[in-house]
């Protein structure tokens, strides 16, 4: 569509077709529970400090270690067992 121009009635029908649309959401339309995936929880190793604590989820054990979520994810995805950084290991419960 570059340099061309939808018509005006090609643009109502857009605008009639958006209206009361939030989030992906008809107005009056319910919010579905539990819609998106589960929390993961995880067992946080600390081999230098031998302490190991268990995290409700991926993100929150991130947050906690000042890490990346990816950096978890990317662990598990790869199937490793060397310890992060020669420190910590983590394995899904």
């Amino acid at each position: 569509m570059f340099g061309k121009n939808h018509t005006d009635e090609t643009r109502q029908i857009m605008s009639d077709a958006q209206k009361g649309n939030t989030n992906g959401f008809k107005k009056g339309q319910p919010r579905l529970e539990g819609a998106g995936k589960a929390s993961q929880a995880i067992e946080v190793s600390d081999i230098k400090n031998n302490i190991t604590i268990t995290y409700d989820s991926i993100s929150e054990a991130a947050k906690a270690l000042n890490i990346q979520n990816a950096i978890i994810v990317k662990y598990f995805a790869r199937n490793q067992k060397k310890p992060y950084k020669g420190q910590y290991t983590f394995k899904k419960l």
